[in-house]
């Protein structure tokens, strides 16, 4: 990042970013969830990644051969869920050091996410994450659709009270980085899961926790 960018305030993802829960999704996604949906067809992980779960269905039974109703479907998820986040996430290290730290600076945070809001508080009773950002949106509160469309991060902004265009997102998924580059903030693709998500559309693309502290606190 140029160190003369006006970082006005962040919006961070958590799956993936802060939390680290990418790689039992896709284990759970790829050995059980999408070959019980589609036991026909093989469906790609990449597919879903980085959107709500709640509204992947209808592209899945139009391009697939489900074999699952709607609420079967979400069952597998809120079931996946609850282990994931309540027992086998692990939260990145250094994270409450770097969120400390911006906040410090006074930098306005928003944490922005696909995930459900009882998904993100099982996650704070574990790991009190919430408690360092100045707004926490979930897919959940928007009229419109979750990521890849920019509605969260344009209500990301808005609660933050900053100009999209000197805000930072930090994604690490290709709908992630769709949603935060439509909405005109400048967003950095984030390797911190050992994931291999294309992320060629982000502004710069950095990898671990000790860059991100280095980029966002320059």
């Amino acid at each position: 990042m140029n160190p003369s960018f006006a970082m006005d305030g962040i919006c961070f993802d958590m799956d993936g970013v802060l939390v680290q829960s990418e790689e039992f999704w896709v284990e759970k996604q790829r050995t059980h969830i999408l070959p019980t949906t589609a036991p026909n067809d093989d469906i790609p992980v990449s597919a879903i990644t980085g959107r709500n779960y709640r509204e992947v269905y209808d592209d899945l039974v139009g391009e697939y051969d489900v074999a699952l109703s709607r609420r079967e479907f979400e069952a597998l998820f809120e079931s996946a869920g609850e282990c994931i986040y309540g027992e086998q996430a692990r939260l990145l290290e250094g994270a409450h050091d770097l969120l400390s730290a911006l906040s410090q600076r006074g930098v306005p945070l928003a944490l922005t996410t696909s995930s459900p809001h009882h998904w993100i508080a099982l996650v704070d009773e574990r790991f009190r994450l919430t408690e360092h950002f100045d707004a926490v949106i979930s897919t959940d509160d928007l009229d419109g659709p979750g990521k890849p469309a920019p509605g969260i991060y344009e209500r990301g902004v808005a609660e933050l009270d900053v100009q999209p265009e000197a805000c930072v997102a930090v994604e690490d998924s290709r709908a992630g980085v769709e949603a935060a580059t439509t909405a005109g903030l400048y967003t950095i693709g984030f390797r911190g899961d050992g994931d291999d998500a294309d992320l060629t559309a982000a502004d710069e693309i950095i990898t671990g926790i000790d860059e991100l502290r280095a980029t966002l606190l320059y």
